[in-house]
């Protein structure tokens, strides 16, 4: 039986000269490595750019004006401010605020409520912390007169 199955194959499927005309030579798989020096003046080249990247981002910080709040200041702010804002916290500041804790969480932060059991994923957890308020992070508005409004998830309407 095993004779027939074979009969039927054509003799040209099994020679090995058609097989070896397809595949390339070791030349042709790999053109660039004749241009060794060409490649290590690119790099170069590409590191500058990354240098002139890095020091145009920190002009525009500069002249943003931007800087790292200490959360005290930030949280003297917060109490002596008058909202100009609804207290509705809106789909975006949801979406952002469930995917920063929840990374948080995924990366081992502490839940601050308790998990039940059976509830091991990072988003559900931080799911039950957002329904129960108890998010340790807070939500900064940018105003349109350039000035900035925080609120705590626990003063926002959900």
């Amino acid at each position: 039986m095993d004779d027939e199955y074979y009969s039927n194959i054509d003799d040209d499927v099994l020679d090995d000269e058609n097989y070896e005309e397809d595949i390339p030579e070791n030349d042709e798989l790999n053109p660039e490595e004749d241009n060794n020096e060409e490649n290590d003046l690119d790099d170069d080249a590409d590191i500058e750019e990354d240098e002139e990247n890095d020091n145009s981002i920190l002009n525009n910080i500069r002249e943003n004006k931007q800087e790292i709040v200490p959360f005290t200041k930030t949280y003297e702010n917060y109490y002596s401010q008058k909202k100009i804002t609804k207290p509705f916290i809106t789909k975006y500041e949801r979406a952002k605020i469930l995917g920063v804790r929840a990374e948080m969480i995924a990366s081992g932060a502490t839940p601050t409520i308790n998990v039940p059991t059976g509830i091991t994923i990072a988003y559900d957890i931080a799911l039950l912390e957002y329904k129960a308020k108890k998010i340790p992070l807070l939500i900064r508005r940018h105003l349109p007169n350039g000035s900035i409004e925080d609120w705590r998830l626990e003063d926002l309407v959900i």
